[in-house]
């Protein structure tokens, strides 16, 4: 459910953002050069806005090929990289440290992680098979080594906190904590689930609220300069032909 819930927030700005760029390629791709065309055949210096326009213009079209070599090698390399175990792994390890999007991140694989380990020990799971399973519902590689870690502890008589210890959320590993301690884990571990959901949820709608208003504003500008470069060239055209 958290996993829909956070798709979903995210698809109107995903959309948002490929209706407009479609919008500025489309603006500088196909109605720009016509415009240049007509242009050219006026003569005379062009405003600044115009010739960054035309500049913009051309290095889209004049080197699309270009541009499709580029997206199609990144299309290659980027899965590929990301493929080697190693490489796989700094990137998950680098997405827990960016503002915002990380500490969602952290708390999301540890809401999915919670709350599987609580459904499973609720069911009769012993501890041990318990966190195996558990392991592969956490979304981020380095909450599934601390898992790891957390497991080889418990087969050693260790407490299953302290070996969470470093990467789960303080809130987390004090609430596990509790749970151990007085026999609830299960229980304890449902809370912790639905205490990260909560979280995750309130900061997608604050994210969500942010961004819509940024996106506009970002491509509202981009459409505005459009704009302007082609005023201000057909007001100088106006001025040359009286």
């Amino acid at each position: 459910e958290l996993r829909s819930q956070v798709l979903s927030a995210l698809l109107y700005p995903a959309l948002m953002t490929v209706v407009a760029t479609i919008g500025v390629i489309v603006l500088l791709g196909f109605v720009i050069p016509r415009f240049a065309a007509i242009l050219s055949d006026v003569g005379g210096t062009l405003p600044l806005s115009t010739r960054l326009l035309l500049g913009a213009s051309a290095l889209l079209t004049k080197v699309w090929w270009l541009w499709l070599l580029l997206g199609a090698t990144a299309a290659y390399l980027i899965p590929s990289t990301l493929a080697r175990p190693e490489t796989r792994r700094r990137w998950h390890a680098a997405r827990l440290t960016w503002p915002w999007i990380g500490d969602i991140e952290l708390k999301y694989s540890t809401a999915r992680f919670a709350r599987t380990l609580g459904l499973l020990l609720k069911s009769g799971v012993p501890a041990l098979p318990a966190l195996k399973i558990a392991r592969a519902s956490a979304t981020n590689l380095v909450v599934q080594e601390s898992v790891d870690r957390a497991a080889a502890a418990l087969t050693e008589g260790s407490a299953l906190a302290p070996s969470l210890a470093g990467t789960l959320p303080p809130l987390a590993l004090q609430m596990i904590a509790v749970g151990e301690e007085s026999g609830q884990l299960e229980e304890l571990c449902l809370r912790v689930a639905d205490t990260y959901d909560g979280e995750v949820r309130r900061a997608l709608r604050t994210g969500v609220a942010l961004l819509e208003p940024a996106l506009i504003l970002i491509f509202g500008a981009l459409v505005g300069f459009v704009a302007l470069g082609m005023l201000q060239a057909i007001y100088g055209i106006n001025l040359k032909a009286f």
